[in-house]
């Protein structure tokens, strides 16, 4: 019995649940309708407002994306040209650096060559004009011992000598021979 307690009491809830139903249906039904109708219709908008919204806003964002990747690409395109110019200098900068370099060395190792020749024309001139000099310091020795020898030789003694000289004098003056 007590089962059949228990069985009634969910065919009485439901069998109350279903007068309450269909008197609800028949005070509120045709507004409770509206209602679902006008909330359905809300739901629509507010769904059809999000979509759109969400539209509006993945094309803003891809919008503002393809502007980046736009910006993005000119800067690294740039930047790419910046570096390839900057070696191109730093390249060129380097050849010019090893050209007068090498160039700086050529001509140092000239002038070295230079210095060395024009030291060593100069030490063999300077050699020759001493010889040149002691030949004729020697030679001019030579002819004043030469000179002294003859003079004390042949001594001339001064009273002809002034006779001489005297005479020469004076035909000078005259201009005769």
């Amino acid at each position: 019995m007590a089962k059949d307690k228990n069985n009634d009491a969910p065919q009485a809830s439901t069998a109350d649940k279903s007068e309450l139903g269909q008197l609800r249906e028949i005070l509120f039904g045709p507004s409770s309708r509206d209602f679902q109708q006008q909330l359905a219709s809300l739901d629509e908008k507010l769904e059809s407002s999000f979509s759109a919204l969400n539209q509006k806003l993945e094309n803003h964002v891809a919008a503002l994306n393809k502007t980046i990747e736009t910006q993005f690409a000119a800067l690294s395109e740039q930047l790419s040209a910046d570096n390839t110019q900057h070696q191109q200098a730093q390249e060129n900068l380097k050849g010019l650096h090893d050209t007068l370099k090498s160039e700086l060395e050529m001509a140092e190792a000239a002038a070295q060559d230079d210095t060395s020749k024009l030291e060593s024309k100069l030490s063999k001139e300077m050699d020759a004009m001493e010889t040149l000099f002691n030949k004729r310091h020697e030679a001019l020795l030579e002819r004043l011992q030469q000179v002294t020898e003859e003079l004390s030789s042949s001594k001339t003694d001064r009273k002809t000598l002034a006779s001489l000289l005297s005479t020469m004098a004076s035909n000078l003056a005259t201009d005769q021979p």
